[in-house]
């Protein structure tokens, strides 16, 4: 049960719904409080793998395809989070306050990328065992690399090493 203002907003106090209190009981159930913990749950059910099941029946170019396709998604996540890090100006001291939407998008990139680096690693496995020669190659500088989000030093570090590649 849920509680709800009530139409009158308790002025009438011969109301027949709140009885002057103002207040309504009703029957929509009242939502969860660890609501971020739940999105969390969800976003990575809803994370879908680029894997299929018969991987042990693909072919070499078939194989090869998805971990390009794995790849070239690693690269866009990864550019898309350096946007993000050089937008935030790391200078000012309220900077994890003012822009905390900017460090959850971070974090869920990061998420999502760990999970597009689990099935790489399955591709890797796969072209192991069938002996075949497939070299992976990044075009960005974070696609290899874990982002540690709650870190401040380690992101700013990260910014700099990428201006010096950059330079």
């Amino acid at each position: 049960m849920k509680t709800e203002i009530c139409s009158c907003k308790g002025l009438n106090t011969n109301c027949k719904k709140c009885f002057g209190s103002g207040y309504i009981q009703s029957n929509t159930p009242q939502k969860k409080v660890g609501k971020q913990s739940d999105k969390k749950q969800n976003k990575k059910n809803q994370i879908e793998s680029n894997i299929p099941d018969n991987i042990e029946t693909l072919s070499k170019n078939e194989i090869e395809e998805i971990a390009i396709k794995i790849i070239s998604s690693l690269d866009l996540k990864s550019k898309k989070q350096m946007q993000i890090l050089n937008s935030i100006p790391f200078n000012t001291t309220t900077f994890r306050r003012d822009f905390g939407a900017k460090f959850e998008i971070l974090e869920s990139i990061e998420e999502e990328k760990q999970h597009l680096r689990n099935q790489l690693l399955t591709i890797d496995q796969e072209i192991v065992s069938k002996n075949y020669r497939f070299n992976f190659r990044f075009k960005h500088f974070l696609s290899d690399k874990d982002v540690d989000v709650t870190s401040n030093r380690h992101l700013k570090e990260l910014i700099r090493e990428y201006k010096k590649i950059k330079n």
